[in-house]
């Protein structure tokens, strides 16, 4: 199946300039509290894919916990901050956005210092439950603040800046890995308040995280106020008059409740569709978990521990800078077929690191994994949005998520059985062995969109005339 004609990629480029260069002077009509937002989520992301390298390393090195038993673990804090996010943003709404920012930072701040200071299970464990909490409040939280400091004329530019500074963090806990783990390579001591408390190496990145946690906490305090006067958001009178009336007045919509919405959705042939579409790519997913768990510990026993982090970045500073230019090549494309092509992308990137234990190969799988995600992530926005009925968004959008929460349940456990059969800490090794099974598993995604393809593209059907 060959991809439709595109225009040519010079305008294309030049659009994608000047767009965001527009949107950089509209970011500049918000509110002060917009930038303090996105220092926050760079902080957050930094905290956040830091830790996670580290966390599976700690785990087993520190703990002394088996492959098995760390992967289930690193399972379970992955999943429940996919499971706390359905219920944190209830109690968000319910409080100020100050005021729930500084709640969630002391959530993620005592979770991180749990396991900044200590190896017992007693400690850490708790630790990561707070953790996981932590981050499943602030996920949602900053996106939500990012609605509220934005003007209207900057929301857009505002979320696509949002989704940038999310990988600057990334990006930064990738360059900042290998530089700290190579210089604190001894256990470290701090005597507070007659105290004497013990860091060691692996959790000298933790204590990154707590830092980074008291920065964000003093910007929130000092920088975010508690009203925002109407004037700071620079709205044009003329745009606000221009504004389209969500509802007539003299006609209130009826509000549904989120029951009957569930059962309308669940008789919908469309949504069984989405559902099975969704599954689908759980496995293709599993990948950036694999990102998570599985490759710092790999690079640690076949000798590459210093470059753990370099190779690491390669893929948020592709994603920084590819998805604009992807978006903008595929966005006249169908998107089922863009998730397609992406998606079969990503997964064959994996079996580069089933050629042998080399960096050129590991540079080659991050390079390729990160353009089969720049083309096709954006776009199961779109999908989701093209197939779900008017007034349905919200819902459809929310099981678009699904993908990840149980990539993370299956990834963790895969993870523990992967290296202690084929990547153990002494013995020996068949590391390509546990890459290639890795990029069977994940491949049979695409494959599966593929040969689904008839039923799966809601897009095509309606346009045959299809009812669905």
């Amino acid at each position: 199946m060959s991809p439709p004609a595109i225009s040519p990629a010079p305008s294309l480029l030049a659009n994608i300039a000047v767009d965001y260069w527009q949107g950089l002077k509209n970011l500049f009509t918000c509110p002060r509290e917009i930038w303090i937002t996105f220092i926050v989520k760079v902080l957050e992301s930094l905290c956040y894919f830091s830790s996670v390298l580290m966390l599976m390393i700690f785990m087993t090195q520190d703990m002394g916990l088996s492959d098995k038993v760390a992967g289930t673990i690193f399972g379970v804090f992955s999943a429940s901050m996919s499971f706390f996010m359905l219920f944190v943003g209830f109690i968000a709404d319910s409080m100020g956005i100050k005021k729930a920012l500084l709640t969630g930072l002391v959530i993620a701040l005592v979770g991180r210092l749990a396991i900044t200071f200590t190896t017992d299970p007693w400690v850490v464990f708790p630790g990561l439950f707070l953790l996981s909490v932590g981050f499943a409040y602030m996920i949602p939280l900053l996106a939500a603040a990012v609605k509220l400091f934005s003007s209207k004329k900057a929301q857009k530019y505002a979320f696509s800046w949002y989704y940038v500074v999310m990988n600057v963090g990334s990006l930064a806990a990738g360059l900042a890995l290998d530089p700290i783990r190579s210089k604190f390579t001894e256990v470290t001591t701090f005597q507070v308040a007659g105290y004497e408390l013990i860091v060691r190496p692996t959790q000298i990145i933790f204590l990154v995280g707590v830092l980074a946690t008291l920065v964000s906490m003093v910007l929130v305090i000092f920088f975010i106020r508690n009203k925002i006067p109407k004037e700071a958001f620079h709205e044009d009178e003329e745009e606000s008059a221009e504004e389209p009336q969500n509802h007539d007045p003299e006609k209130p919509k009826k509000r549904e409740s989120a029951w009957s919405i569930m059962r309308e959705v669940a008789y919908e042939k469309r949504f069984w569709i989405f559902i099975t579409f969704i599954l689908l790519l759980v496995l293709v997913k599993m990948i950036f978990q694999y990102n998570h768990s599985l490759y710092p510990l790999y690079m640690e026993r076949i000798g590459l521990k210093n470059w753990t982090g370099k190779l690491y970045s390669i893929n948020p500073f592709i994603i920084i800078f590819l998805v604009p230019v992807m978006t903008a090549i595929t966005g006249k494309m169908k998107a089922f077929n863009v998730i397609m092509f992406g998606s079969l992308i990503s997964a064959a990137s994996v079996f580069f690191m089933g050629f042998g234990e080399a960096i050129s190969l590991i540079v080659l799988y991050q390079v390729v994994l990160s353009i089969g995600e720049a083309i096709y992530s954006p776009r199961v926005y779109d999908y989701t949005a093209s197939i779900a009925p008017p007034g349905r968004e919200a819902s459809y959008m929310a099981y678009s998520k699904a993908p990840m929460f149980f990539a993370k349940v299956a990834a963790g456990p895969a993870t523990g059985f992967l290296l202690a059969g084929l990547c153990p800490e002494s013995g020996l090794r068949n590391s390509e062995l546990m890459w290639i099974i890795v990029g069977i598993s994940v491949m049979i995604s695409p494959i599966t969109l593929f040969l689904g393809r008839k039923w799966l593209d809601v897009e095509s059907r309606e346009k045959a005339g299809e009812k669905l």
